[in-house]
């Protein structure tokens, strides 16, 4: 029996003080496209958000509850 394949929207990186937050999908990157999350441009680093932790976990439950598919790195 094979593992089904989770279609991420999102995948997270905890770097200690700070979790990074990158988008996958196509609808992902649109939500971060059009300004749906706000961030200052100073917050992306490689393709990703970086976060506070404080807040970083509020952001992602938020998505969560929005229907977007999260995994840890």
């Amino acid at each position: 029996m094979q593992t089904p394949v989770i279609e991420a929207d999102f995948t997270t990186a905890n770097l200690g003080s700070l979790i990074a937050i990158t988008p996958l999908s196509a609808r992902a990157n649109a939500m971060v496209d059009n300004g749906d999350i706000a961030f200052e441009s100073w917050q992306m680093m490689g393709g990703s958000i970086m976060v506070d932790h404080r807040y970083g976990l509020d952001l992602i439950e938020s998505l969560i509850d929005d229907g977007y598919q999260i995994v840890p790195e």
